[in-house]
């Protein structure tokens, strides 16, 4: 489409331009359909594409939009979802290695929310969901040789490359945050219960939360404000009224306080040098943005990643497939077997190191506003590949991401991911984390909002 650079392009842009008619949604999604078609061979996003949808859904807006109907900041913007969501009659594998044909009879809620605020759906993206040694399938724009994080990996994957606006993606452990590190992105997990699991898949019960991947920390408040609803279909769902998330976006970062983690395994056992080098830089941008930082200790939160919660993952799948397709599926999807395996008493003590690791997290947020701390990632990873190395040290690829992301997975605290530089020879995007109280994504999307206004490193974008 003359004029839309669909790398940059963002959800606040165009859809001020939808809005005062100077772009035309049916044209939006043509353009965003056909690079789809362009580069999907290559990074392998979609499971589902559905242009015929897409359109149809995008010609429907344009006429509400031109009979002066304007719903929204998301009223005729393309988008992609997770293939682990629902959607009523449009193929969901619910991340299934083989791709099994199902066609949800109802949507899951934050789908049906996306449908009420005037948006496009283009298709349902690649979810990683597998054996940890199941590589990965999907592909990044940076590089199409490596991942681009995992799990809501088309997702990240898809917005990288241009192919919708934004996505929604679902974070277990850092499954938003780790993507979108991976891909020079902002992604959210806001706090469990804020945004709805209706139609979702439910890896745990406890940590499950789906979330946005944007370009801008704009775009991200833009479609968590629409997100945010209470429902009473999820058990739960906090019921906060309407809430102004976008409120206040601009206030900046001035006396608020930044708690900076001492403990070395935030530092040292995760990330490499070049990537602790760019995420301390950042705080210090903040640091001259106006804000204090304060030492913090937060040593409990090192076990986040290896607390268990396998049991609950079984129950969701018997709910939901017969137990022909568990057979099937439980040859490649461990786990089934390890869930059920796990005892009681394995549980409940997962259960208490959870609630212990959530005292120790809310006791430093009441001395600090927000934790600044790196995005658990695997840049520059190759596709196939089980391990890294860190600092000279062997470690597993895809579980390292989890290591720093687990902790506001296992909290429920919200958290957030924003571009603050590139390693590994500048090829590869790394992301700074902020880590918030309860309900209080408005501040954490002040503070990151701030760091992107100060520097420009999410307006890289790869080339393509």
């Amino acid at each position: 489409m003359s004029g839309l650079d669909l790398l940059s392009a963002t959800v606040e842009e165009v859809g001020q331009q939808i809005k005062e008619r100077q772009l035309s949604p049916v044209e939006v999604t043509r353009a965003c359909i056909e690079q789809a078609e362009r580069l999907d061979p290559t990074l392998k996003m979609f499971t589902t594409l559905t242009p015929e949808y897409a359109l149809e859904r995008a010609s429907y807006a344009e006429k509400e939009i031109m009979a002066g109907h304007y719903r929204g900041a998301l009223h005729g913007i393309p988008y992609t979802l997770k293939d682990v969501i629902a959607t009523r009659g449009i193929r969901t594998t619910f991340g299934h290695p083989r791709g099994i044909d199902f066609k949800p009879t109802e949507h899951a809620t934050v789908h049906a929310l996306m449908e009420e605020a005037g948006g496009v759906l283009l298709g349902k993206v690649y979810s990683h969901i597998g054996r940890g040694d199941n590589p990965v399938m999907c592909f990044s724009p940076w590089d199409p040789t490596t991942s681009p994080g995992t799990t809501s990996s088309g997702s990240a994957s898809a917005v990288a490359s241009g192919v919708g606006f934004f996505s929604i993606g679902t974070d277990t452990g850092g499954s938003v945050r780790h993507p979108a590190s991976n891909c020079g992105l902002v992604g959210i997990k806001a706090t469990f219960g804020r945004i709805s699991r209706f139609g979702v898949w439910a890896t745990s019960w406890s940590t499950d939360q789906a979330g946005p991947i944007t370009k801008t920390v704009e775009d991200s408040a833009i479609v968590l404000e629409n997100l945010a609803v209470f429902d009473p279909k999820d058990v739960v769902s906090i019921n906060l009224g309407h809430t102004e998330i976008r409120s206040g976006i601009e206030g900046g970062v001035k006396g608020v306080r930044i708690g900076l983690p001492v403990d070395e395994w935030v530092w040292k056992e995760w990330i490499n040098q070049d990537e602790e080098d760019a995420v301390r830089r950042a705080v210090t941008v903040l640091e001259e943005a106006g804000a204090e930082i304060v030492e913090v200790a937060i040593p409990l939160a090192a076990e986040a990643r290896n607390n268990s919660l396998a049991a609950e993952g079984p129950v969701w799948l018997r709910d939901m497939f017969s137990q022909e397709v568990l057979d099937e599926w439980g040859e490649l999807h461990p786990q089934i077997e390890r869930g059920e395996n796990q005892t009681f008493t394995d549980y409940l003590h997962a259960q208490q190191k959870r609630m212990a690791i959530r005292q120790e997290i809310i006791s430093v947020l009441k001395d600090v506003d927000v934790v600044a701390m790196p995005t658990g990632n695997t840049i520059g990873d190759k596709w196939d590949a089980t391990t890294a190395i860190i600092r000279g040290i062997t470690v597993p690829a895809r579980s390292r991401a989890v290591y720093l992301n687990g902790l506001a997975s296992q909290t429920g605290i919200p958290a957030i991911t924003v571009p603050c530089g590139f390693a590994k020879e500048g090829r590869f995007p790394v992301g700074l984390q902020l880590v918030g109280r309860e309900t209080e994504e408005s501040l954490l999307l002040r503070v990151a909002y701030a760091y992107q206004a100060a520097t420009s490193w999410h307006k890289k974008h790869p080339s393509l």
